[in-house]
């Protein structure tokens, strides 16, 4: 059974004129309720995840082994998710650049 640690919430923004995408994230910790909170960022497609991910390996929200990078310079964090049973849920909406905005802030 699958058990939720974490509940990101991602905002994302298509910017038509320019043909940028760009999100926000904010990451809640269930166990105490604290949440980081990642600004308007640039990023196509799921790039949130890594965002929101990076923010938690910095914060050590993550064991050790997913922080730093891996000798071929990926981010480590990107593999907690597989192996850990996917304990983060994520919660993602498209809307305009107030919504990222809004979403990334305190």
């Amino acid at each position: 059974m699958r058990k939720i640690k974490f509940v990101a919430h991602a905002a994302r923004w298509f910017d038509k004129v320019n043909g940028n995408t760009y999100h926000s994230v904010q990451v809640l910790r269930v166990r105490d309720s604290k949440v980081i909170y990642c600004g308007l960022r640039y990023g196509y497609d799921d790039h949130y995840k890594q965002t929101a991910l990076e923010a938690m390996a910095k914060e050590k929200w993550l064991p050790v082994k997913y922080r730093g990078r891996n000798d071929n310079g990926t981010d480590k964090a990107m593999n907690y998710e597989r192996e850990n049973n996917y304990p983060i849920e994520w919660i993602v909406t498209d809307g305009l650049k107030r919504d990222c905005i809004r979403n990334g802030s305190e």
